[in-house]
């Protein structure tokens, strides 16, 4: 009875150290924490896998001048993604299916029928009506590199034929370090006294001024040791995505989508020099952060990445493509970037 009473108690105790090392490594694999504002919680929710994520079925609505309607409603579904309709777990018989993540961008400003998840969709249903087309928009403000991994993990049992990764440029590798500090993975120097001042001043002036370019400017001319460190922090979190993507027999493309300020300063100059005479900014800052942007190009094409860099199709356009209020991409916009898109031969 001793022995039999020892071997069950010993195969208890294996299988709780398995069990709490399982646990353990299952938790390091996205050991991401969330991050929004308290006053972003009608919105937003802490994920186990993605550090945070929409809420499902919520509807925000309020006042937007530049918009036609002059207001935008913004929606999520079942799953907290930015559609109006509920997405099902299981694809149907000749479902073409892809999925979209970004940072607030992707999101939207704007209503779900106007994102460039809808105007894909929209397209694909025109170009190829016999398959059921769906694209998935799992775009979430704050997030970054990593949060778009832990998107993919999130939604792989979806099983997308297509992953779209869309980079904002503006901020996107200062979220890289951002997301890496708050977790615990890397130490970053306290910013020196009054670092932060002409950035919130400008911010009270014009609203998307800092939070969409100014911030990562100021950090790496402040910290340009950490340039390197963002860009492989980035590399990283697509190398991990590619490789699942293989896994999964999934096609992943990445979008690198770049500011108002890169591309279309005319259409608010005046305010631009403002800011930039505030910041004692130039365009050698813009030609540095641009310099990020090639690096990480030219990694894509030495890995066999897919990507798009929308720097010289939106200086073409005809069309003011960044809302001015808050410097977010507008409806013309989100429609260029899926123009764009639809020119890569696997997403039809």
């Amino acid at each position: 009875m001793r022995s039999k009473l020892f071997i069950t108690l010993a195969l208890v105790l294996f299988l709780g150290i398995i069990l709490i090392v399982f646990c353990k490594k299952e938790k390091s694999e996205n050991p991401l924490k969330p991050h929004f504002p308290s006053s972003d919680d009608d919105y937003y929710q802490a994920d186990s896998i993605c550090g945070h994520f929409h809420k499902p079925n919520v509807t925000r609505e309020f006042e937007w001048k530049e918009h036609p309607s002059g207001k935008i409603v913004m929606k999520t579904n079942n799953l907290g993604l930015r559609n109006n309709k509920d997405t099902e777990v299981k694809k149907e018989n000749n479902q073409f299916r892809v999925l979209i993540t970004g940072d607030s961008h992707v999101d939207g400003v704007l209503n779900n029928d106007e994102s460039v998840a809808s105007f894909l969709e929209q397209n694909l249903n025109k170009l190829y009506p016999i398959q059921k087309n769906e694209v998935l928009n799992a775009g979430n403000g704050y997030f970054g590199p990593q949060n778009y991994l832990g998107v993919y993990h999130k939604f792989q049992d979806y099983h997308p034929d297509v992953f779209i990764v869309i980079i904002y440029t503006g901020n996107d590798f200062l979220d890289a370090i951002r997301i890496e500090a708050e977790n615990g993975r890397l130490n970053v120097p306290d910013r020196p006294k009054g670092y932060y001042d002409k950035l919130w001043e400008i911010d009270e002036l014009y609203s998307g001024f800092t939070g969409q370019y100014l911030n990562q400017l100021k950090f790496f001319e402040t910290f340009p040791s950490y340039i390197d460190t963002s860009l492989l922090i980035t590399q990283q979190s697509l190398l991990q995505i590619k490789k699942l993507c293989k896994k999964n027999q999934s096609s992943l493309l990445v979008v690198l989508l770049p500011t108002k300020i890169d591309t279309e300063p005319q259409t608010d100059q005046t305010r631009i020099d403002e800011v930039f005479e505030i910041m004692s900014f130039n365009a050698s800052h813009l030609q540095k952060n641009r310099q990020m942007v090639v690096l990480l190009t030219t990694w894509f094409e030495q890995n066999e990445v897919t990507y798009i860099d929308l720097q010289e199709s939106f200086k073409k356009s005809n069309e003011e493509l960044s809302w001015k209020a808050d410097y977010h991409i507008n409806v013309a916009g989100h429609k260029a970037i899926a123009e764009e898109i639809l020119k890569i031969e696997f997403i039809n």
